[in-house]
């Protein structure tokens, strides 16, 4: 029996491009949603609380050190995020130097003085970050901490 049909090389290269520039496609794209939530990741676990008069209280640092897509369709995602997060409060017995206080021999001295600092408090966090696609945008639709 005689073969009909065969592929010409040309046509196997090009099959073999087409393949390879949609792979290359999905990569940069997963590689840009992951980029994105970890941008919305260290905003989310990174914060500041301050008290009535505006003095800073709390102080958090997030670093995220891993993202990796879960699943992407065309106008959603989700992303597994894990980094390492810093929680620091202040010394309560800081206090600073307003000129109010007696200008003495030591008044070249340094303006704050402080007692012994708090030790900032290290933890890893873990999260799924879903967001939603707004036209050519990907926006936060919800964080859920594991």
């Amino acid at each position: 029996m005689e073969k009909l049909f065969r592929f010409s090389k040309w046509f196997i290269l090009f099959c073999a491009l087409l393949v390879a520039a949609r792979l290359a496609q999905q990569y940069v794209a997963d590689k840009a949603l992951e980029e994105r939530a970890a941008v919305i990741g260290e905003r989310v676990y990174g914060w500041r609380w301050q008290n009535v008069a505006g003095d800073m209280q709390l102080n958090s640092q997030a670093k995220v050190v891993e993202a990796k897509v879960i699943k992407r369709g065309p106008n959603d995602g989700q992303v597994r995020i894990q980094g390492n997060q810093v929680v620091m409060a202040p010394d309560e017995k800081t206090s600073v130097n307003t000129g109010d206080q007696q200008q003495g021999a030591n008044s070249t001295s340094n303006t704050n003085t402080r007692g012994p600092e708090n030790k900032p408090l290290e933890s890893k966090f873990t999260a799924v970050i879903t967001l939603y696609k707004d036209k050519d945008k990907w926006l936060l639709g919800k964080v859920e901490a594991e």
